[in-house]
């Protein structure tokens, strides 16, 4: 089963401060050893630019957990054991952390030491572990700070980044969306990761995007009784973005599909979506569906991990902008000042030039647009309320936020017009037509 930092944190808060006639001194401060460790390496990357309030009281927390750590041998348990596996996910990520991030991070596990100080009061007697006051002490001076200058909204996905199970093609049948979006996620980071992210890749993983999208709208729209256009503009803003890739080319070819890369993930996402919504093919038949509140748990989690998804994507775009790996016509770039002359000479002729810079400013302004169409489709899922309790508090906070954001309204209805409007415009004769099939 996916799972998320997010989720191993709020478990272990709630073992902390619910917990068992069993708990240990040693479980509790294995724990802190494990936190203090996720907290030094924050810390060390760095949460501030230079020296500051954030930046001191990180390091200053996790010396303190460290310290208590040391109190008592390790021997194991839940808390332990919770604790390990966050500090491991916070160090898988931190080549991918920015320092709004790392303190969105810092933030998150202060408040989970604080619990489990808090619980390590009350097996010990104050004087017998000081250590655990100061813990505590840190523990709430970063959430002070954290109230003045509180993490970007942007900060906290890292939070709910997904990480799946291994699977394999012999059990993708069974595989739930969730764990098929982890697991779509995870093959576009190790394409990345070696610079190896295909046009092909990409425009599966859009067209994942897609389907997602367009399940997600109808369940909302049933969900909420309202009108199904608004929340289908999501689906359309992805087919847009697939569209718009197809004026360009890597010089791949379609070789063979490798089970655990990009293309076999998203068909196998499509499809896991498609198996739990795809019988509910509009808004109508949903609201005459008794199953609507489980097919609504099934989707919702994974349309929240699609702004994630999406960076992903608007990344591989940045990065083939400046390395060029991709190929048009010259007649279907963007005309650009001062043309050098070899480029008017490509246009007259018809040639295909390397694309770089600006030449992939309206696709990667496609991938933009979607991806906060997106951020307002999980937030209507989420405020639709459908499904019970998010499955990721935080993440549907991050989209109240967002969402409700001065200008917000305003810049995703504009978005929604320039989807319109590239919709009308960007068939053209040398585009091929572009199938929701995410083995293209």
């Amino acid at each position: 089963m996916a799972t998320t930092l997010q989720q191993l944190l709020d478990g272990l808060t709630q073992r902390a401060t619910m917990p068992s006639p069993s708990a240990t001194i040693a479980d509790i401060t294995g724990s802190l050893d494990h936190l203090g460790r996720a907290l030094t390496g924050l810390a060390q990357d760095g949460i501030t630019p230079g020296d500051s309030s954030r930046q001191r009281t990180t390091a200053e927390l996790g010396a303190a957990c460290l310290t208590a750590g040391r109190l008592w041998p390790h021997t194991g348990g839940p808390l332990t054991d919770l604790a390990g596996a966050a500090a491991d996910l916070v160090g898988r990520d931190r080549d991918i952390m920015g320092r709004s991030h790392r303190w969105a991070v810092t933030v998150e596990v202060a408040e989970a030491a604080d619990h489990c100080a808090r619980l390590g009061r009350h097996v010990l007697p104050e004087a017998a572990a000081p250590e655990l006051a100061t813990v505590r002490e840190l523990a709430v001076t970063v959430e002070r700070i954290a109230q003045v200058e509180p993490p970007t909204a942007s900060a906290f996905v890292v939070l709910d980044r997904l990480v799946a199970q291994p699977w394999t093609p012999g059990n993708a049948s069974e595989t739930t969306a969730l764990d098929a979006s982890a697991a779509l996620v995870g093959a576009i980071e190790r394409s990345r990761r070696t610079d190896d992210l295909s046009l092909r890749d990409f425009r599966a993983a859009v067209a994942a995007a897609e389907i997602i999208s367009r399940s997600a709208g109808a369940v909302t729209a049933a969900a909420s009784g309202d009108d199904a256009g608004p929340f289908l503009v999501t689906g359309l803003a992805w087919q847009v973005a697939g569209r718009a890739s197809t004026v360009f080319d890597d010089g791949r070819g379609a070789g063979p599909i490798d089970a655990r890369g990009v293309v076999a993930c998203a068909r196998t996402l499509a499809e896991a979506v498609r198996r739990d919504a795809g019988h509910l093919s509009d808004a109508g038949a949903l609201e005459e569906d008794r199953d609507l509140p489980s097919v609504a748990a099934s989707v919702q989690p994974v349309t929240g991990q699609l702004p994630v998804l999406a960076n992903h994507l608007t990344a591989a775009v940045d990065r083939w902008s400046l390395t060029g790996r991709l190929y048009a016509s010259a007649r279907d770039l963007p005309p650009v000042n001062n043309m050098p002359e070899d480029r008017v000479q490509a246009v007259i002729v018809g040639r295909h030039v390397q694309a770089v810079g600006a030449d992939l400013d309206h696709l990667r302004q496609t991938v933009v647009r979607a991806t906060e169409l997106s951020t307002g489709l999980a937030d209507a899922f989420h405020r639709a309320a459908v499904a019970g309790p998010p499955a990721q508090r935080h993440q549907a906070a991050l989209y109240v936020r967002e969402v409700r954001a001065s200008g917000v309204p305003e810049r995703l209805l504009r978005h929604a017009q320039a989807v319109e409007r590239d919709i009308a415009t960007i068939r053209s004769p040398h585009q091929v037509p572009w199938n929701a099939s995410p083995s293209r």
